[in-house]
């Protein structure tokens, strides 16, 4: 809620008061702590108001959000499970009135996992609204980083999105055994191995990856080391073949996924990195908000500043960070 507050979109009442602003979180809500649900629950009711005041608030795919999507667990926290064992759990288990729906996932979680799966409790209402990246103005967000080879070989942006709107609202496992009818321990391991199994198979190259994977949720190239020049000596290159290779003029990428110290700036401006670890499941940081003033400068330029929980709106001049190697 400070992110919120601090942007000026949300009063003290956890209302929306931004009116036609526009609010784009940047992915990985999951995995940060032990109020995920709350989290989606405020961030949907924020958007219902926004809409109604003629703004909107965008929520991105991270690729925490596709770990869970595939039954991968290890980040999340005890409370965020006790979390979906409160709300998701107790509801499906008046609505069968027993508890063998749990069978089927061998221990792993339930409740999360039947939540966030592909064709899950959370797929339809949830995370099919979510993106893989999106264009507003001059500006194109996405949680990790887009390539040319991205946009070209992935359909653009709206074949990504696309393709991860297909498969989150898919059930790729077959029948749920909600009956937890299972012969053995065996069966039941093997059938919730294949579960996670089918579904990672059939994930859009989009959301899919691992730890030094250069996808759009996983890549790192523009925003690593932390707070300094990217070390991939061909980042520059990259990220202005990216955004020529975009429609419009898209003059600058906003990404997360990499902690820095503070929102900067990198690649000559084209690089925003907004991820400031701020959660307790990352590093505590303080809050900190990217404002794009849309063509708000006396010569039709974009406006940008850093939104701070002191209040301070930093000029977008003092987050640059340069390329010693270039100077």
């Amino acid at each position: 809620s400070k992110f919120l507050k601090t942007a000026r979109v949300m009063d003290d009442d956890f209302n929306w008061c931004g009116g036609e602003s526009l609010l784009v979180q940047v992915g990985d809500v999951l995995d940060r702590g032990d109020h995920e649900l709350a989290c989606f629950y405020l961030l949907c009711k924020l958007s219902r108001q926004a809409s109604e005041a003629g703004g909107g608030v965008i929520l991105l795919h991270g690729n925490h959000e596709a770990l869970n999507a595939m039954g991968l667990f290890q980040y999340a926290f005890p409370e965020g499970n006790a979390e979906f064992e409160e709300i998701v759990g107790k509801g499906v288990d008046s609505y069968f009135e027993n508890q063998r729906w749990r069978i089927q996932f061998a221990g792993n979680q339930p409740c999360r996992w039947a939540a966030f799966e592909p064709g899950g409790l959370l797929a339809e209402p949830l995370l099919s609204q979510m993106k893989v990246a999106v264009t507003v103005g001059h500006s194109v967000f996405v949680h990790a980083g887009l390539t040319a080879t991205h946009i070209r070989d992935m359909g653009g942006i709206e074949g990504m999105n696309k393709a991860a709107r297909d498969w989150i609202l898919t059930v790729h496992h077959g029948n749920n055994r909600n009956d937890g009818d299972f012969s053995s321990v065996e069966e039941i391991l093997n059938y919730a191995d294949e579960r996670a199994k089918l579904a990672t198979a059939a994930m859009p190259a989009c959301l899919g990856g691992g730890i030094g994977s250069p996808s759009p949720v996983w890549m790192r190239d523009y925003s690593q080391p932390s707070d300094a020049a990217p070390k991939n000596p061909k980042a520059q290159l990259m990220i202005n073949a990216a955004l020529e290779s975009l429609q419009g003029d898209v003059q600058r990428m906003v990404m997360g996924h990499t902690p820095q110290d503070k929102i900067n700036a990198a690649l000559n401006g084209k690089a925003w990195r907004i991820d400031v670890g701020a959660s307790r499941g990352v590093a505590s940081g303080l809050p900190e908000v990217l404002e794009i003033i849309h063509e708000g400068g006396e010569k039709g330029e974009d406006l940008i500043n850093i939104l701070t929980l002191s209040g301070e709106r930093v000029p977008s001049e003092e987050r640059q960070i340069l390329d010693v190697k270039l100077i």
